[in-house]
């Protein structure tokens, strides 16, 4: 009787499991190999290294641009990006303030997001401020363009990048005399960049 009373206790230890023992390792394993048996192991964890990278590139100096960016990858082939542009300037007649950004994406094909070697659109938009002898005014301008180039990220740690990018851009021009006056300009900006990958 007390073998057939220890084998309905261990039956219903495996059968029910909130109803065993927490201190019981010996039984908790049992439970586990029972409710692993028959299913399939899971795939390991693909370890996609840094997703993201925040870069400076100095030749963007020379356009107005401030040269900062920061990627974000989404899975092996997508990276969205985005880099602040700022200017001022000031004569003693007049000052000029220029706020822009630009917002990409980066189609990886060949590499995994945010390192290898990608192409893919861009859009900017711009907003200007001008004011002389203490008349303000402002414009905004749209630009639509597109990238290519490469990037490396060494150690998970460390990106350098290499590329092109060319933009089809419209930005106000508030020194002409009529009001809403757009300047449509091609703006290729040139990328070496470095910076941080995490």
């Amino acid at each position: 009787m007390p073998r057939a009373a220890l084998i309905l206790l261990l039956s219903l230890c495996v059968l029910f499991p909130g109803k065993a023992l927490a201190e019981d390792d010996v039984i908790t394993k049992v439970q586990d190999w029972f409710s692993k048996l028959g299913k399939p192991k899971p795939p390991p964890e693909e370890d996609l290294g840094a997703r993201n990278t925040f870069t400076i590139n100095p030749l963007a100096l020379q356009h107005s641009q401030l040269g900062v960016e920061y990627e974000r990858a989404f899975g092996k082939p997508l990276s969205i990006y985005v880099a602040p542009e700022f200017a001022y300037g000031r004569t003693p007649e007049a000052w000029t303030l220029s706020l822009a950004g630009t917002l990409g994406i980066r189609l990886f094909v060949l590499g995994n997001a945010p390192s290898g070697i990608y192409f893919g659109p861009e859009f900017s938009a711009v907003y200007q401020l001008r004011s002389q002898n203490h008349v303000r005014r402002r414009g905004v301008g749209v630009g639509l363009g597109g990238t290519v180039g490469w990037t490396l990220v060494l150690f998970n740690r460390f990106t350098l990048a290499a590329g092109f990018s060319a933009q089809y851009r419209s930005t106000p021009d508030l020194e002409a005399q009529g009001d809403g006056a757009l300047r449509v300009q091609i703006i290729p900006t040139p990328r070496l960049a470095f910076g941080v990958a995490f």
